[in-house]
């Protein structure tokens, strides 16, 4: 898990150094590393909830607001789906 996490976290910030430079890519790899973030963060903290079973729905442990955050950054600024199409879209262009 700490792996995937630090994967997304490489590209987020690569994807933050275009924007800052203006890259032309910059909109591909802002929605690559959205969708990748939302998508692997949303996937360990599934994964950590099976770990800490019932306790993990507890408001007591963080994973409970991990799980519900993550759900809600996955739908802001643009579904998942949504960064799909606009990767697909990037690439064609090339």
């Amino acid at each position: 898990m700490a792996t995937e996490l630090e994967a997304a976290r490489a590209l987020l910030y690569m994807a933050a150094a275009k924007v800052t430079a203006n890259a032309p890519d910059k909109t591909k790899f802002a929605a690559m590393a959205k969708r990748l973030a939302t998508d692997t963060g949303s996937s360990v903290v599934d994964r950590a909830l099976q770990l800490h079973g019932g306790y993990g729905y507890l408001q007591d442990y963080p994973i409970e607001r991990f799980w519900r955050d993550l759900r809600v950054h996955s739908i802001l600024e643009g579904t998942n789906q949504v960064m799909r199409m606009i990767v697909g879209r990037e690439l064609t262009r090339q």
